[in-house]
């Protein structure tokens, strides 16, 4: 039996989970079972946040990447799916992409000033609230206006988003919100010299409804939940072939509701990258977290990692890390981190597949490190002009060493995206979402599907 005291005094990581395998819309716990399922494991299950809630690489940043978005331009808040992205603080834009894949995947070209769009979509999805059992259908009709603007010069660039976003459900009408999401992003880019550069990044989210999930089925979200994070970083070329890199970054949790524990992670990264040639790279780093609570007990951990990147041609890059990590407060914990990618373009096909493992602090009841296996494959195919194919698949394992918890999860996609003219975009999607878990005894099965038609109009 876990101490209820301790129980107490646990993170809120796990509800990022929901937003690493890309289910936000309409699931929740709808039976009387499942709530209190979510009140049990949610006292017990408030896992540290940081390194869960934004696992963000230098080779993903922008949703245009994603296999489950199509590439238009549009502001989309970015799906994080673990496997993805190892560090949630570097999230500004991708490097090093092969000029053929830039081409497959249509980069829109930014213009200068402000930019006004507006996004429809319309979604059925079979299991609403995400239940085990007695699942539930819903039809959501999703209106989002949003405005960017863009500005560019000699020595610089800055661009910045808003959106804001109304739901309206045809069956649970109390769902329905006239502002169910608000979404913000900063990034400003400054070459400080002309070997020293500045990037400073913010993104803020605000939302309230109950179907978006916290961690599937097992705690859901009440009230309104903030979410802020901040990212500075600097690189300086020291010579043509060594870059110095540092970063530093802090996310903030906060949920205005009863018993929520409010937390603030701050992450310092330095670090060094070796070019030994224009195809190849070598970077070391170390990565230093603290998790401060607004109750229970603070961690910290420290990470080493080695990075190899290789551009084997104009269409292929493979890259790889390998590291430990130590979480305090139980220093002879150590683990290892690895992360590996094959990213490869062939006519009009682009074709991705990459691992992670990660590993997050201990929390309460927990006291030991949670550990994280993520498989990720993507794929996005040209059909003809103005037609785009996409599919994903994403795995994810997480589990303690005693078994205490262990979650299965497996999601795909496909869809077909179609751009009739310059300023409209349409998608239509499939979702699949399967979720097994075994959390203190108590297993449950959740199956979930979804089908959405998207139209973009930006002006």
């Amino acid at each position: 039996m876990i101490p209820g005291r301790k129980r107490q005094h646990v993170s809120q990581s796990m509800q990022r989970l929901i937003e690493a395998v890309g289910l936000r819309d309409g699931q929740g716990i709808g039976f009387e079972c499942g709530r209190r399922l979510a009140r049990a494991v949610g006292r017990w299950l408030r896992l540290p946040m940081a390194g869960m809630a934004l696992a963000v690489a230098p080779w993903l940043a922008l949703p245009i990447v994603s296999a489950e978005e199509p590439d238009n331009g549009e502001f989309v808040r970015p799906k994080r799916e673990f496997g993805e992205l190892p560090s949630w603080q570097n999230q500004m834009g991708y490097e090093r992409m092969p000029v053929s894949e830039k081409l497959l995947l249509g980069v829109p070209t930014r213009r200068e000033g402000f930019t006004p769009r507006l996004t429809i979509t319309e979604q059925y999805t079979d299991n609403v609230f995400f239940t085990a059992q007695n699942r539930g259908t819903d039809y959501i009709t999703t209106i989002a206006p949003g405005l960017g603007y863009t500005t560019s010069g000699r020595d610089g660039e800055l661009r910045a988003e808003y959106s804001i976003e109304s739901r309206v459900y045809a069956n649970n009408t109390n769902q329905n919100r006239a502002v169910s999401r608000q979404n913000g992003e900063l990034l400003g880019l400054w070459n400080l010299t002309d070997r020293t550069t500045l990037t400073v990044f913010e993104r803020f989210e605000s939302f309230q409804d109950p179907t978006e999930q916290v961690t599937p089925g097992v705690m859901g979200t009440f009230g309104r939940t903030s979410i802020n994070l901040g990212a500075l970083m600097v690189r300086h070329r020291l010579t043509p072939s060594v870059d110095l890199l540092t970063n530093y970054a802090n996310f903030l949790w906060s949920t205005d509701a009863p018993g929520a524990i409010n937390s603030m992670t701050h992450e310092g990264e330095v670090g060094a990258r070796v070019r030994e040639a224009q195809w190849s790279r070598t970077t070391v780093k170390y990565r230093f977290r603290f998790f401060d609570f607004q109750q229970g007990r603070d961690f910290h951990s420290h990470s080493a990692l080695v990075a190899q990147e290789f551009d084997l041609s104009e269409t292929l890059v493979v890259s790889g890390t390998i590291g430990a990590v130590r979480v305090e407060p139980n220093p002879s914990t150590i683990e290892v981190l690895a992360q590996a990618s094959i990213k490869k373009s062939i006519g009009d096909a682009l074709y991705e597949i990459s691992y992670m493992r990660d590993v997050f602090p201990p929390s309460g009841g927990l006291s030991q490190p949670l550990v994280g296996d993520f498989i990720r494959a993507s794929t996005k195919i040209r059909l003809a002009n103005d037609f785009l194919f996409d599919a994903g698949l994403t795995w994810i394992l997480t589990s303690t060493r005693s078994d205490d918890l262990t979650v299965h999860t497996l999601k795909w996609n496909v869809g077909i995206s179609y751009t009739p003219a310059s300023w409209l975009v349409t998608r239509l999607g499939y979702d699949m979402f399967d979720q097994r878990e075994d959390i203190l005894g108590t297993s449950a099965n959740r199956l979930a599907n979804k089908v959405s038609l998207r139209l973009i109009a930006t002006f």
